[in-house]
């Protein structure tokens, strides 16, 4: 899927324009640092709350609010009214559009997340493209990297892969994509707009829009005898 495919809703016309030089999002991702050529130092024009630690350059536009605990380490750009919530980390290269919600405790890496993404607690999002109005569920994974630390391929729908050049590369979510609590995205996944995906699937490939996907489980059910255990009192529990 290419990127016209992938990301129809309109952003901020400066960074539409960038967008529409894309037919990859591999590219899109390969080009992200253009997006901070413009980020020079600090600049603040939203609330940072007491005990926040930034370093580098970093953009946090209006009526942005970054909690307690949240570390980032820029360059990182946080568009207009984004909440970051408590112990967020965000690292090299974040891109955080307008209107977006980064959960408690959310890490986030050299990705895109377009406007009104929402990015649910403990969830870890690296080197991926979040398209317009997409929901990473808390738990959720996108991860960027093989456990043999080699190039990632992508898949195409009609399943034929291409070896690209990125040793790390996460997740690429069309339009108002999301992705169930616990869910695990392998590398080089591709999801195309609209499409959800239920809690705790994990994923590889690439898979049109507007589908769901889950999980069919086969539930083990049956009698047991009641039994009352120690639920041990203070610190440690004593025989």
């Amino acid at each position: 899927m290419n990127v016209k495919d992938l990301f129809q809703e309109e952003v901020e016309p400066g960074l539409q324009n960038w967008i529409n030089k894309f037919e990859s999002p591999v590219d899109m991702l390969n080009s992200l640092e253009e997006l901070f050529s413009d980020v020079k130092g600090q600049k603040i024009l939203g609330k940072v709350e007491d005990k926040v630690s930034i370093e580098g350059p970093v953009f946090i536009g209006p009526g942005s609010v970054v909690h307690s605990g949240a570390v980032i380490r820029g360059p990182v750009f946080i568009g207009s009214n984004v909440s970051v919530r408590p112990l967020c980390h965000l690292r090299k290269n974040a891109y955080i559009g307008s209107n977006c919600v980064v959960g408690k405790g959310a890490h986030i890496k050299n990705s895109l997340c377009l406007n009104g993404s929402k990015i649910q607690s403990d969830t870890f999002v690296g080197d991926s493209v979040l398209g317009a109005g997409v929901r990473i569920g808390s738990g959720a994974v996108l991860a960027n990297r093989k456990f043999n630390q080699t190039r990632v391929r992508i898949m195409d729908l009609k399943g034929r892969t291409q070896l690209t050049a990125r040793e790390f590369l996460g997740s690429v979510l069309g339009d108002y994509v999301r992705i169930g609590a616990n869910a695990v995205l392998s590398p080089g996944t591709i999801i195309g707009p609209f499409t959800w995906v239920g809690s705790g699937v994990i994923l590889q490939g690439t898979y049109e829009g507007d589908l769901y996907i889950g999980l069919k489980q086969e539930l083990d059910i049956r009698k047991k005898s009641r039994r009352k255990l120690r639920s041990g009192e203070g610190e440690y529990e004593e025989v």
